[in-house]
């Protein structure tokens, strides 16, 4: 009874958190295919073959790393639909009106792309009468597997910096980020 007891304690945090690597900012840059500045216009769920998804469509101020359209379309995992509900830890969820930078992986076998990392690809843009706008990153329902990995070299805190700052750190990472495309 106690070892089913000990098994269960060890579970619980798997329920509410979804482990990765935990990616600095240089390899995030490094592992997007494509970063933008996108507003989020529409989000929607649907169900489909008894699975939620939800369909997010941003158009695309800026783009820092990589080239596209101007419209952004991101079909994620989660969300509510016929009154059903379906979250994933740590997939982000935008809503409408929501201004992010985006680090997004390349293409799947769909024709979709991801955040990178989950919502370690995800930035929102916080504006404010009195001060400049700033970037701050939601790692909410993430846990980082430490054990093996190499762990990322210190960095200058991200969290609350001005937007223009941030996308010129990203820009001049991507510089110095060999590219293999």
């Amino acid at each position: 009874m106690f070892f089913i007891a000990l098994l269960l304690i060890a579970l619980l945090p798997s329920a509410h958190a979804t482990t990765l690597q935990r990616f600095g900012l240089e390899e995030l840059v490094h592992n997007a295919e494509r970063i933008v500045v996108a507003v989020c216009q529409k989000s929607e769920s649907v169900l489909v073959n008894g699975r939620i998804y939800t369909h997010y469509s941003f158009t695309i101020g800026e783009t820092v790393k990589g080239n596209g359209k101007q419209t952004l379309e991101l079909h994620l995992p989660g969300g509510q639909s016929q009154g059903l509900q379906s979250r994933i830890a740590g997939m982000p969820t935008f809503a409408v009106g929501e201004e992010i930078v985006l680090f997004l992986t390349e293409k799947n076998q769909l024709g979709h792309a991801w955040p990178v990392g989950l919502g370690q690809g995800t930035f929102r843009i916080e504006r404010s009468e009195d001060q400049a706008a700033r970037v701050y990153q939601n790692l909410d329902g993430l846990s980082f597997y430490e054990g093996a990995a190499k762990r990322a070299k210190a960095e200058e805190p991200i969290q609350g910096s001005k937007i223009g700052i941030f996308l010129e750190r990203l820009r001049a990472l991507d510089k110095a980020t060999p590219h293999a495309h």
